[in-house]
């Protein structure tokens, strides 16, 4: 019979799936709700410095003391810790499953308290949420890679549980990062962030919120990413995140190198009841294909054999089709149940 467990950043998971950090893991109910469709773990909702530095500063706004702007820091963040620690210790006396606390913070020192905490509380590993955009013109380029490399080593030398990073796309060589971050102790990295997405409304002439939903075609950046990633640094641990919505995208994602998948859309708009389905979909294609086990097809087709990285890592879309006698919209046009024609 296939075995559809899986190792993710040296914890075992009975299923490659995991959950999103995001409302879906606030509350002990949902987790539960998680673990019962069949995933193999949880990253519990992010704890976001800047959110609380942000509360913290409209609740003192009509103070003239610094010394409130202080209390007010420390009174929100000390009630959002006592909260976050209490979800983890719940989750651990209620569910079996991996419970991964999430943690996004811009000060280093901020990280490593913050990451202690939560270890101390029953987190059965970190995940570092790394979403910034650098916008300094003075600073010089790989300044901030250096930086993160620093703090994840630094985090890994004071706890005892796995770290990740979940990493936005907006880095200049994810290889590198994501062997230095290998190098600095980092267990896995999440491949990708999801960050927040500004639009403009025409007729308000007005920034707006965006879709806040990812979109299948998120898929194809993640598998590039996993694969090449996979191919340079084949120690890390992997978990594809962004796109994902059918069980053959579960598959992709093996197959590129990832060991673990993160859902988030695709559960906020049809229930945990896709866990099931697609932990279902994977165990009856292993079981066609005659695979006992996730080991012997993952990373079957990552960036490892010199063909198959010459075509993750092109680039030139011309080129690639200018072998083709048909226009390239003729020649990549999608079957008529693609999830693609949905949008």
């Amino acid at each position: 019979m296939a075995d559809i467990s899986t190792l993710y950043a040296g914890l075992p998971l009975r299923s490659p799936i995991v959950v999103a950090s995001s409302g879906l893991t606030n509350k002990v109910h949902k987790v539960k709700a998680h673990e019962e469709a069949g995933a193999g773990a949880i990253v519990l909702k992010s704890i976001f410095e800047e959110q609380m530095e942000q509360e913290a500063a409209y609740m003192s706004q009509d103070s003239d003391y610094p010394e409130a702007m202080d209390y007010l820091r420390h009174y929100v963040t000390s009630n959002a810790l006592s909260g976050h620690i209490d979800l983890i210790k719940a989750c651990r006396d209620t569910v079996s499953i991996p419970v991964i606390a999430s943690i996004n913070c811009y000060k280093r020192d901020t990280w490593m308290d913050y990451a202690r905490q939560l270890v101390e509380a029953g987190a059965s590993a970190i995940e570092l949420n790394v979403m910034r955009i650098d916008t300094d013109v003075n600073e010089e380029s790989g300044a901030h890679e250096n930086g993160l490399v620093r703090m994840v080593q630094e985090i890994v030398n004071n706890v005892k549980v796995p770290v990740t990073v979940k990493l936005s796309k907006f880095f200049t060589n994810f290889c590198k990062l994501t062997r230095d971050l290998y190098n600095a102790g980092a267990a896995g990295v999440v491949l990708f962030n999801r960050m927040y997405m500004p639009d403009i409304d025409i007729n308000k002439e007005e920034i707006i919120i965006g879709n806040v939903f990812s979109s299948p075609r998120d898929l194809f950046d993640s598998l590039r990413y996993t694969a090449l990633v996979r191919g340079t640094t084949p120690q890390l641990s992997i978990g594809i995140s962004s796109g994902v919505r059918t069980g053959e995208d579960v598959i992709k994602s093996i197959l590129a190198g990832a060991d673990s998948v993160q859902l988030c859309t695709l559960l906020y708009q049809n229930g945990s009841q896709m866990i099931t389905r697609l932990n279902e979909h994977l165990y009856h294609w292993m079981e066609e294909k005659k695979y006992e086990s996730v080991d012997e097809f993952k990373s079957r087709l990552a960036a490892t054999r010199v063909d198959h990285f010459n075509l993750y890592q092109r680039s030139q879309f011309m080129k690639h089709f200018s072998s083709y006698d048909e226009t390239p919209i003729n020649a990549a046009k999608p079957p008529k149940d693609h999830p693609d024609l949905a949008y």
